[in-house]
């Protein structure tokens, strides 16, 4: 096998890998199960196990033996990215994370700065409360991916199949013009916004399957509830300064939001 081929076997697997279980659908593919029972095995629906199985075969890392039924290619699996590490604490409620905003305010440090430049003395005074509601939106949006990825990792070529035609032609201009440099992001839900990622969470190919991780089952007060807080959003992106009532509402709308989600 030429370098070459080496890479681009590397390169499938790495795209086959990226959807939650992938692996072990293709490690039960012996020839012998038909993916209904390999469904079974690896507690999936049917249907996704054999999207799958069908991907592996046009990536070239299972051959199709009969209708229903694949076998890897041997050696195969030792061309799979390893599994990426995680701690054994590194799992959190959205209570947690609840709590731990509450205790970082209580916790209020005023930062201290020397500039040659004048400035207005407001603006140090807003470092700190600006850092607070800055904290709690990177909390929200950053929960409603990690929810997002739990529910669609599970799809195959879920961004296409199941996320607005719109968004993905927002996003492909916002990768192509203006790019992320300083951290590589790990997929397109990384370009994503608050809005956008409640449009995906509503999108009726999606809200029914979300339902099982939310306290708010009405499709109509999830979304009402989240574009309450757009606004307060976009003040806090663009680092427009807040006076202490608008912080206020800015905890209420936020909080809201992560009430929501079990």
């Amino acid at each position: 096998m030429t370098t070459g081929s080496i890479e681009t076997l590397k390169n499938n697997c790495k795209e086959y890998a990226r959807v939650g279980k992938s692996i072990e659908v293709l490690r039960n593919a012996n020839g012998k199960n038909h993916y209904t029972e390999i469904a079974k095995i690896v507690e999936m629906h049917p249907t996704r196990v054999s999207g799958l199985l069908k991907k592996a075969e046009k990536l070239e890392l299972a051959k199709k033996v009969k209708a229903g039924v694949y076998k890897k290619i041997p050696g195969i699996l030792g061309y799979m990215p390893p599994k990426r590490k995680t701690k054994s604490n590194s799992s959190k409620t959205v209570q947690n994370i609840i709590q731990k905003i509450g205790k970082n305010r209580k916790a209020k440090s005023k930062p201290s700065f020397s500039f040659n430049l004048a400035i207005p003395n407001k603006i140090e005074v807003n470092l700190g409360k600006i850092a607070n509601a800055y904290q709690t939106l990177y909390a929200v949006e950053n929960i409603l991916r990690e929810l997002i990825r739990k529910v669609l990792d599970q799809k195959v070529d879920w961004w296409k199949d199941y996320v607005p035609s719109g968004i993905q032609i927002e996003i492909e201009y916002v990768i192509k013009k203006t790019p992320y440099h300083a951290v590589k992001r790990n997929d397109e839900l990384e370009y994503t916004h608050l809005g956008q990622l409640k449009e995906i969470i509503i999108y009726k190919k999606n809200w029914n399957d979300f339902l099982p991780y939310l306290n708010e089952k009405d499709k109509n007060s999830f979304a009402v509830t989240i574009n309450k807080a757009i606004p307060s959003r976009n003040a806090i992106g663009h680092c427009i300064p807040l006076k202490s009532t608008d912080l206020k509402v800015v905890d209420v709308r936020f909080e809201d939001i992560l009430k929501m989600i079990k």
